[in-house]
């Protein structure tokens, strides 16, 4: 007859499988079924056919414009795997209907907002969309700027003619929750009457000239004059309608935060180049809900492009801090969907850095962690390191003139360049989601 095993060994059987267990977890290599490099591919998806009910047409969505699909059949793409979006079925439905957008932005406001961080500071990237989008779509200014900024904004030429202003943030070091306020999680105080002037940068491009309302978010209740106030009829005492803008536009500012100053028109499609430098894309949650709503009632995004990763990487030494990192970033990403249902959000990078793979062992571990969370969203996913054309791909980018020394920050010819690539991508998605 078999006696029982006594306590003790089953106490150590148990305690081997946990220690195993642990060891594993902490330093052995992941699960083949984890290896979402290996399993995630893009998907090319096909909506439902339009289904008749008692005689009449459903096409899931909203329906398309001849234009739209007019201009898809002038595209001839053929892009490499690596630079094609990812995501879920689910994360496809909103692009889609972001798409069939754009060419009625003649009729209505398409705003996009392009958040990231160092890597898109000075208008790089966004540039691209905005200048290619207004010049086919329509849509005349910058959209979104502030005066005080870490880098300056190309797409604007501004000058602080009198008075005093003070930037703060609410990211990055010396941040001031205070300052964490939409849409630039950073604000301008004026201390004293300042004039500030602003035109278009029309060498970045032509349709950066010529908008034709003027819009200011701010806080205490200051307030600002145009200048040249016989050439513009007051909406409020906040936003003006005036002549089309092609020259200096002055303001006259009262003490006050400015959250933001909006150069645009009622229609068109606006690109926003919202840079926060040494953020990492975890702070959307924190912003106050108020400010979340009135952007909703104002000036609602139509595409949130998030572009993040590359701040947490020089800290990041594991596999667990990687997923600790790409689950609050998830997180985030989740808030948004609840804040704006129905809105196309697409993440972003991180880019590749280094001078070699072996520069920063952080990286493959947040790649592959931002591609699993990223997926558990309805979110989608453009892999800037694998565009760029994987790992390692940086040194080659540098020795182009496309990124700095630095091997971490675009020039402004591989920001371009990125930038197309971003563009191409999304032009594809929209070719693959066209009905049948």
């Amino acid at each position: 007859m078999n006696q029982p095993r006594p306590w003790f060994q089953w106490l150590l059987l148990w305690g081997l499988l946990l220690g195993t267990w642990w060891a594993a977890e902490r330093w052995g290599p992941a699960a083949p079924w984890l290896d979402v490099t290996a399993t995630l591919r893009p998907l090319q998806p096909r909506l439902p056919r339009v289904i008749a009910t008692e005689d009449r047409a459903y096409i899931p969505f909203g329906g398309a414009s001849q234009k739209a699909w007019d201009f898809l059949d002038t595209l001839e793409l053929d892009l490499p795997a690596s630079w094609q979006l990812r995501g879920s079925a689910r994360a496809w439905y909103p692009l889609r209907r972001f798409f069939l957008q754009l060419p009625e932005a003649h009729q209505r406001r398409v705003e996009v907002y392009h958040w990231g961080d160092s890597q898109i500071e000075g208008d790089r990237i966004s540039k691209v969309l905005r200048k290619r989008w207004q010049s086919k779509w329509g849509g005349r200014g910058p959209g979104w700027v502030l005066p005080l900024t870490p880098a300056s904004n190309t797409a604007i030429v501004g000058s602080l003619k009198a008075g005093t202003m003070r930037r703060s943030s609410g990211f990055g070091r010396g941040r001031n929750a205070d300052a964490l306020r939409l849409p630039f999680f950073a604000v301008n105080d004026v201390s004293d009457t300042a004039i500030w002037t602003v035109r278009g940068n029309g060498r970045s491009s032509l349709t950066h000239k010529g908008w034709t309302w003027t819009d200011v978010w701010s806080q205490d209740s200051g307030t600002v004059r145009l200048v040249e106030e016989p050439l513009a009829s007051s909406l409020d005492s906040l936003s003006w309608s005036h002549a089309p803008v092609m020259g200096d536009l002055a303001l006259t500012l009262s003490p006050q935060r400015l959250q933001g100053i909006f150069l645009g028109q009622p229609h068109g499609v606006y690109v926003h180049n919202l840079p926060m430098r040494g953020s990492s894309g975890t702070l959307f949650d924190k912003v106050p809900d108020a400010d979340w709503m009135q952007l909703k009632a104002a000036h609602a995004p139509s595409l949130i492009l998030l572009q993040f990763g590359g701040n947490a990487v020089p800290g990041i030494h594991t596999a667990q801090e990687a997923r600790w990192f790409a689950k609050r970033l998830a997180n985030n990403i989740r808030f948004l969907e609840r804040t704006f249902p129905g809105i196309p959000i697409l993440f972003i990078g991180p880019s590749d850095m280094g001078k070699s793979p072996s520069s920063f062992p952080g990286l493959p571990l947040v790649v592959d962690a931002l591609a699993a969370e990223i997926a558990s969203t309805s979110a989608l996913h453009w892999d800037l390191q694998a565009a760029m054309g994987g790992p390692g791909s940086m040194a080659q980018w540098v020795d182009r003139g496309w990124a700095s020394d630095d091997h971490i920050h675009f020039t402004r010819r591989g920001a371009q360049e990125a930038g197309e690539r971003l563009e191409q991508a999304l032009l594809a998605a929209w070719q693959s989601l066209r009905t049948p």
